[in-house]
């Protein structure tokens, strides 16, 4: 009987010890390491006894809310990293491609639109040379691989031009039911372009309605995206870089002063802020990747003087000349994916040969077309170099 009970005891304590022995195995399954934003791993297995139909149904979730955090993004005009789709998408999950395919492809079929990887620095200077200088010649050195792309990204649109400029054409029809609708949901606002002009600067200005397919005062603000092409053009017809004294000289001709006093940048009724000073303008260019400005006089060594010059507060054209710095401006990353040199200079090249409508104006579709071809050469010629087709990392 002691035997047995021996026996049995022994048995007994040993059940313990192989289950934890069981579980000492299965806790580094358990537990799965957090990412840190490196290349992930493509095409992962089924994880937990998930069957095929259960990790596409999971890569489609994940793509429809990164479609939408990339589409709310671009209605804040701000940049997605790649640590935010980590973070609010993908969680523990590594199956970046995966998702980030599925929802470049919902973008493209759905909306028109698709997600680009702006350029870092160094993929803004690449001019596609990949041979080692000579310093490595000579040291035997490889060359070192450098990042091109910056790990952050933009919405842009797919849509051929051809469409778009048939989409943005005013119909009468449509131009009609807008106002009327304007007229009964907003009586007391007027639309007229005059009364618009001779608001106050504080004052609100109700969106423009054009009578085309696609709703532009609806979507952005059609006023200050007129003056960022502006100042792009003159940064490209400039050389490719422009001081800020000359800048700020040339927006002050049109209408557009650094006095921290007078907010010459207007918004319609839509936008939380209603107007904007030049300094604050030129600050969310900053941010949203539009420009780059670097310190080139003063302290250009401290950390001040690094990229972007500080882009939290931009500071104000007094506030630089007492201390002694001096600015440069160029066109960020965002400019060369969203905008582009090329079409840049085609839309200064219109507007300064005008509008041909091949019946009033006497000229002939050829003799327009080599205006234009030739203004186009002469800013290219300005600009120092071929101009550059849109910039894109990811496809």
């Amino acid at each position: 009987m002691g035997r047995s009970t021996t026996r049995t005891g022994a048995s007994q304590s040993q059940k313990p010890s192989q289950t934890q022995r069981t579980r000492g195995r299965r806790a580094p399954v358990e537990e799965v390491p957090e990412e840190e934003e490196e290349e992930d791993e493509e095409g992962e297995e089924p994880v937990d006894g998930m069957d095929v139909d259960g990790a596409e149904s999971e890569v489609t979730r994940k793509a429809n809310e990164l479609v939408r955090l990339a589409l709310f993004m671009e209605h804040r005009r701000t940049v997605l990293r790649r640590e935010d789709i980590n973070k609010k998408v993908l969680g523990n999950s590594r199956n970046f491609n995966a998702v980030f395919a599925a929802a470049q492809q919902k973008l493209r079929e759905t909306f028109g639109m698709e997600l680009t990887e702006l350029p870092s620095r160094a993929g803004l200077e690449k001019d596609g040379d990949d041979e080692p200088n000579e310093a490595q010649v000579a040291t035997g050195a490889k060359k070192r691989a450098t990042a091109l792309g910056s790990k952050t990204y933009i919405i842009r649109s797919t849509l051929d031009s051809i469409l778009i400029e048939h989409a943005a054409q005013t119909e009468e029809e449509i131009l009609e039911e807008e106002n009327a609708d304007q007229a009964i949901l907003f009586p007391s606002q007027s639309h007229s372009d005059d009364e618009g002009d001779a608001s106050d600067d504080d004052g609100e200005r109700p969106a423009k309605y054009y009578g085309s397919l696609i709703s532009w005062s609806k979507a952005d603000q059609i006023g200050s995206l007129g003056i960022l092409y502006v100042i792009l053009s003159l940064v490209l017809a400039s050389g490719r870089v422009m001081s800020d004294v000359d800048l700020r000289r040339y927006l002050k001709t049109l209408h557009l002063p650094s006095n921290p006093n007078i907010h010459p940048v207007h918004h319609t009724t839509s936008a939380t802020t209603r107007a904007l000073t030049l300094d604050s303008y030129l600050g969310n260019l900053l941010r949203q990747g539009y420009l780059d400005r670097q310190q080139v006089g003063g302290d250009a060594s401290g950390k001040k003087g690094r990229k972007g010059g500080g882009v939290k507060r931009l500071r104000t054209q007094a506030e630089d000349m007492d201390e002694g710095r001096t600015y440069e401006w160029r066109w960020g990353p965002r400019a060369f994916c969203e905008v582009g040199e090329e079409l840049i200079a085609n839309f200064v090249a219109e507007f300064m040969v005008g509008n041909h409508d091949g019946e009033d104006d006497g000229m002939s579709n050829e003799r327009h077309q080599e205006l234009v071809a030739k203004m186009y050469a002469g800013l290219e010629k300005a600009a120092g170099g071929k101009l550059a087709e849109l910039k894109s990392i990811s496809s």
